[in-house]
């Protein structure tokens, strides 16, 4: 989020945050983003229903002038989140700075085990080579995540990326930007 508020090309009204992430972070964890940078957060969940309540929720607070965290997605997500699951994931895993495709690397974004729970740690109880992602030279999921262009601006789109053949991160999945524009956008 900070990412996103600190870019140039980027003009942010109001985060839609998620759901599924939420119940274990609390509502809480979007405070500083909502007053620091005066925008309104409403944590969303899934449903269409959720999608567009949690909308009008925004726009509320838009109009109103207010920049709050307010969670739209009660019935799985609390301020607090789930305080136990924080703590275990405190005490296993450790921030680490984390590349993001189309995105760049992203100081502390990442999670990796630390030092007393290596045992368990697959990467280094096998032999695993180390994996590095090149991204596609056309693809522009980077803007897309964005918000800078739409799905069919980039010129990858429906033609060399589909998502039969995903280019991008954007298509790999029907709820990534270009899968969802590819499978409902009609032109």
């Amino acid at each position: 989020m900070e990412v996103l508020l600190h870019a140039e090309d980027v003009r942010i009204d109001g985060f839609l945050c998620p759901g599924h992430v939420s119940t274990v972070i609390g509502a809480k964890a979007y405070q500083d983003v909502a007053a620091q940078h005066r925008v309104p957060c409403v944590v969303a969940g899934f449903e269409p229903l959720d999608v567009l309540q949690a909308i009008v929720m925004l726009v509320g607070q838009l109009e109103a002038g207010r920049s709050e965290v307010e969670i739209q997605y009660r019935r799985a997500v609390s301020w607090e989140g789930n305080v136990q699951a924080r703590d275990v994931m405190d005490e296993v895993f450790e921030p680490v700075d984390a590349s993001w495709r189309g995105m760049g690397t992203i100081p502390a974004s990442g999670l990796q085990v630390r030092d007393s729970w290596q045992r368990f740690d697959a990467s280094h109880r096998f032999a695993m080579p180390a994996i590095r992602i090149a991204e596609h030279p056309g693809c522009r999921c980077g803007e897309v995540l964005r918000g800078v262009l739409q799905p069919p601006q980039c010129a990858l789109f429906r033609k060399a990326c589909t998502p039969e053949q995903p280019l991008g991160p954007c298509m790999v999945s029907s709820e990534g930007t270009c899968g969802a524009y590819y499978r409902y956008h009609r032109t």
